[in-house]
């Protein structure tokens, strides 16, 4: 079955344009970078988009609790942001190095194999990005790796975190009690900045190992890797 990158664009197709990657043809950059970001779009940005509008908001607008219609949110639009990061930075770096020897085994008093970073150091690292203004200390983005990130996609709750649609203050992040606040409007937002940026590095030619490292991604996407 020849399933699609992005809504009428096939892999086929996918593995034609790759080749004309290599070398200077710009109008192929641009199809390509366009093929990616209509990926995005319609599996993440547009269901994000759609949940934001659906929000009925109980809490300004207290109902019947007993109608059963309400939409509240926050937990689905925060795990499809944590989602979206993780995509991103697939693009962004390589991916995490396996496990390896770590020199003469010295079990049982040392180990044999250092175990990779794993994904939560890059989820971390994205945290920190410029459109997230510093809202993210290595303290702080521990705690969301840890509350929101783990637990929304492993447990389907948050860990000393609660989500909020503006507050507080106008702050990505605030100090809640013993823990936090996400103000998911801001923190989406800043999502939005981030790949509105990388787009605009993709579109750059001086960007090469940027963009050599955007084609194996697809490529491997498209099973042509």
């Amino acid at each position: 079955m020849d399933a699609d990158l992005c809504f009428g664009f096939s892999k086929t197709m996918w593995e034609k344009l790759s080749q004309k990657l290599d070398g200077t043809d710009e109008n192929a950059w641009t199809q390509a970078i366009g093929v990616f970001e209509r990926r995005m779009r319609e599996r993440f940005f547009s269901s994000i988009d759609v949940l934001f509008v659906s929000d009925t908001k109980p809490d300004l607008s207290p109902s019947d609790s007993t109608r059963g219609d309400e939409c509240i949110p926050g937990f689905a639009i925060i795990a499809l942001c944590c989602l979206l990061i993780e995509a991103l930075e697939d693009f962004l770096e390589d991916p995490p190095a396996r496990a390896i020897l770590a020199g003469s085994c010295t079990f049982p008093s040392g180990p044999c194999i250092q175990p990779p970073a794993g994904t939560n150091q890059r989820f971390k690292k994205f945290l920190r990005r410029p459109a997230f203004g510093g809202a993210f200390s290595d303290e702080v983005a521990q705690s969301f790796t840890w509350g929101i990130r783990n637990g929304i996609l492993h447990n389907a709750e948050t860990r000393k975190w609660v989500i909020w649609r503006e507050a507080p203050g106008g702050k990505i992040v605030a100090q809640e009690d013993d823990g936090y606040a996400l103000n998911r409007s801001l923190f989406y937002a800043a999502l939005q900045e981030e790949f509105e940026s990388y787009l605009q590095e993709l579109r750059d030619p001086a960007k090469k190992e940027l963009r050599q490292r955007f084609k194996e991604k697809m490529d491997r996407l498209s099973g042509k890797a």
